[in-house]
C-alpha cells in the first residue's frame, strides 16, 4: 500500500466521521441513524481490509470480521428502534 493510498483513506475516514457527526446534530432521526450506521460499516471495512490487512487474506477471515461488523450495526440499530422517543 502506498502512502498516497494510505492518505486517500485516512481523509475518507476523516470525512466520514466529520458527515456522520454533522448528520447526527443536524436532524437526529431513524434515516439519519441508518446513514450513520452505513457509514459506520464502511468506516469499518476500510479499516478492516486496509490497515489491518484483511484485504490480501484467504476467505474466511474477511468474511467472520464483516459478518461482526454487521451484527455489531444491527444491533445497535435494533436497540436504537426500540427505545422510546424522547
Amino acid at each position: 500500500m502506498t502512502t498516497r493510498h494510505i492518505d486517500l483513506l485516512w481523509l475518507f475516514l476523516m470525512f466520514a466521521t466529520a458527515l456522520s457527526w454533522w448528520l447526527a446534530e443536524a436532524s437526529p432521526g431513524a434515516g439519519v441513524t441508518g446513514v450513520v450506521l452505513a457509514l459506520a460499516f464502511l468506516k469499518g471495512r476500510t479499516v478492516a481490509l486496509d490497515f489491518m490487512g484483511l484485504r490480501g487474506v484467504r476467505r474466511p477471515w474477511p468474511w467472520l470480521v464483516g459478518g461482526w461488523l454487521v451484527v455489531v450495526l444491527a444491533v445497535i440499530a435494533f436497540t436504537f428502534l426500540q427505545a422510546p422517543a424522547a
